[in-house]
């Protein structure tokens, strides 16, 4: 009876813990669904609010412009000044057949003041755009409108969404389900046109679809799950405002978004699995051992969530100070903008919001690059090149320029004097370059006025044959670092004081990329810091040697180079390949200040032709693109290279690309080209190029 009645007990005992696992785990599934939910929900309402910001400053820059041109003698004349700034705005009167005929069919039958028109293909550039419009009466009673144009796949690229490692995405649609908008993810295409057509025919719940109808046309905020092709998808949805009926559809598969949880709850259920066996073993004397065993699994768990903790904090405050940094220079560039619209006719004015403009763009480019620099070497993606390097002029460059930033800063640079036994080397003058200048600029930052930085670069005893050894080092008396910190400050988006308490912006990864680099060359990185006392960093790398055959065969340094260079380029030709318009105007009026001759082809296919129709040497050089339709430039040059003409194969050809990883270097030089420039460019880069090759 009592053996029965404990058999009893245990059954009940497993029943019950049983009931309170599977209560647990719903309990856990069902608050991390609401989370995955919110974020969700969170993050498309942050890409609504984005381009509603942008459709208002559209909204304002039509209402300033009007001002301008209602009382204006020759509006056109006003507009053509606004253009350089805003190229996308027109001013429709009556039915002008210059412009677009969809727009001018809808305003002329509209009576709304301003408004949002729906994404159609224009019928002047055949591209897929939408308008925004606002009305207005001239001084003499004619009625007409302002009219500006986005292009949808810029604005699929700056706001549609990606959730979940690029499984979830948005679409942009209007209060009946049409796609405004839709994003270059693979499975936007799925929905042809409209967006409920997708939802219908699958066997959802009607009356559910009906709901989410009447929400998305009552521009409500929420979301929704159906089943499309056997899968179900969940639907957030936010309105976008801004006068468009427009809003912003995040489409997240379940399966995904259940990953994990479905994790978090196997390792939940293997925990609980493991506490029910401890139970049952304690009641079977096993509980000393058992217990040691618990504890063991518990301090092992919380360790985990604790590194996780780290994990996510250190992701946190990047994210944070990412975003500070990067809105800082965007907040002076659009600012600047705004100013110099507003002083259009005071010339001074404007070079000084353009010199400001290019200095944020310049630190906005150097924030990227920094990640992208980060993300490549991660990814083992870095190629160091091999070419003849002279180091004591690469160090007297990197000093030179460092040099005007220190004096900005009020700083006393000192720079020990160079004697090596061996100045030229075979190594990536570059990536050497990178890592002079990061520690070097890393000091200048971290400061404060009337320090001092001191620089030595030195040749070590004892190297291998055929190599030498080399120390770099800096020396600062800036505001140092704490201990604990030391042992972090190679590792990415690490910084000892965050961009809000000091004034000092950057990513965090200069350092850490400085480490991946010196350890790619097989070298060493050590640093010294006490707080308030300055810092001591100190490269040592060994470096293959540059023979005599290896200078002869190597493309002549620029060190090497003394003669005057050739700069009249009237007899020149080049051809430049570009789809997008707005860059062709920009490379045609940098190439312009050089005299020489420019020629426009709009895609490969078109560059191909013009050297097919052409002599082999009316060409003198090629700036091609990468990206375009019909014919990429990797297939143009190929087929150039291909044809039967033997002074073609030394044509210079040179990619201008924003794709710039060391990756795309490489395809570029596979496909036949000679070089690799990357966006943005300036005329320094190109005038480098034409001197290389006239």
């Amino acid at each position: 009876m009592k053996k029965l009645l404990a058999y009893f007990v245990i059954v009940l005992l497993v029943l019950v813990l049983s009931t309170g696992v599977w209560q647990f785990v719903e309990g856990v599934r069902t608050q991390l669904w609401t989370n995955s939910i919110r974020t969700i929900t969170e993050s498309s309402h942050q890409g609504a609010n984005a381009l509603n910001m942008q459709l208002e400053n559209g909204f304002n820059v039509l209402s300033r412009i009007w001002q301008h041109i209602e009382n204006a003698q020759n509006p056109e004349m006003v507009l053509r000044f606004y253009a350089e700034v805003e190229p996308d705005i027109k001013l429709y009167i009556g039915s002008d057949q210059t412009n677009d005929q969809v727009v001018v069919d809808y305003l002329s039958g509209n009576t709304i003041k301003q408004g949002v028109l729906d994404a159609h293909i224009s019928s002047l550039t055949g591209e897929n755009v939408f308008n925004i419009f606002m009305h207005g009466v001239f001084a003499d009673g004619t009625e007409g409108y302002l009219v500006k144009e986005y292009h949808t796949r810029e604005i699929s690229e700056q706001f549609t969404l990606s959730f979940y490692e690029n499984a979830g995405f948005s679409y942009l649609i209007n209060r009946q389900g049409d796609i405004m908008v839709r994003p270059g993810h693979r499975n936007s295409n799925k929905t042809v046109a409209n967006l409920f057509d997708m939802i219908s025919t699958h066997g959802n719940d009607a009356e559910l679809l009906q709901t989410f109808k009447d929400s998305i046309y009552e521009q409500k905020s929420g979301w929704a799950k159906f089943v499309y092709d056997d899968a179900g998808f969940v639907f957030c949805y936010e309105p976008l405002r801004a006068d468009s009926d427009w809003l912003q559809v995040s489409v997240v598969p379940e399966q995904v978004i259940s990953l994990q949880a479905n994790s978090i709850l196997r390792k939940t259920m293997f925990f609980s699995g493991t506490v029910v066996a401890f139970i049952l073993l304690l009641m079977l004397a096993f509980y000393a051992m058992k217990m040691y065993e618990n504890n063991n699994h518990t301090r092992e768990l919380q360790e985990a969530l604790h590194m996780a903790d780290m994990a996510n904090r250190v992701k946190g405050r990047f994210m944070m100070d990412m975003s500070h940094d990067i809105r800082t220079p965007l907040n002076a560039i659009i600012g600047m903008t705004v100013i110099a619209q507003e002083n259009i006719t005071n010339q001074a004015r404007i070079e000084d919001c353009l010199k400001k403009i290019k200095i944020s763009s310049t630190h906005l480019l150097s924030l990227v690059s920094d990640v992208m620099d980060m993300s490549q070497i991660e990814q083992g993606k870095a190629i160091l090149q091999e070419e003849v390097v002279c180091l004591p002029q690469l160090f007297d460059e990197v000093v030179e320029l460092m040099l005007h930033k220190s004096d900005d800063a009020g700083l006393d640079m000192q720079v020990l004097p160079i004697d090596l036994t061996n100045e030229l080397v075979i190594g990536d003058s570059l990536r050497l370059r990178q890592i002079m200048h990061n520690i070097i600029s890393n000091a200048v930052k971290y400061t404060p006025p009337g320090g001092q930085v001191k620089l030595a670069l030195l040749q070590l005893p004892d190297a291998p044959e055929g190599k030498a050894t080399y120390r770099f080092s800096c020396v600062d008396t800036g505001i140092g670092m704490e201990a604990d910190f030391l042992e972090r400050v190679f590792l990415p988006f690490e910084r000892a004081r965050n961009t809000t308490d000091s004034k000092i912006s950057g990513t965090g990864v200069g350092l850490a990329i400085t480490k991946r680099l010196v350890d790619l060359m097989g070298g060493t990185i050590n640093v010294k810091s006490e707080p308030e006392k300055g810092s001591s960093f100190t490269v040592e790398l060994t470096l293959p040697l540059a023979t005599a055959s290896s200078t002869e065969t190597t493309d002549e340094p620029d060190f090497i180079q003394t003669a005057e260079e050739e700069t009249n380029y009237a007899d020149k030709r080049v051809l430049l390949v570009e789809d997008n318009e707005l860059n062709m105007e920009i490379m045609v009026e940098l190439l312009s200040l050089t005299d020489v001759q420019t020629e426009e082809a709009y895609n490969g296919q078109e560059a191909v032709r013009l050297v097919a129709e052409h002599p082999d040497d009316y060409y003198n050089l090629i700036f091609m693109d990468i990206q375009m339709p019909i014919m990429d430039g990797y297939e143009a040059a190929r087929q150039i290279r291909a044809m039967n003409r033997p002074k073609l194969q030394n044509l210079p050809i040179y990619a201008v690309s924003a794709n710039a990883m060391a990756e795309d270097v490489k395809n570029a030089l596979e496909s036949g080209m000679n070089g690799h420039i990357a966006k943005p460019v300036d005329l320094d880069a190109l005038e480098k190029v034409m001197r290389q090759c006239f």
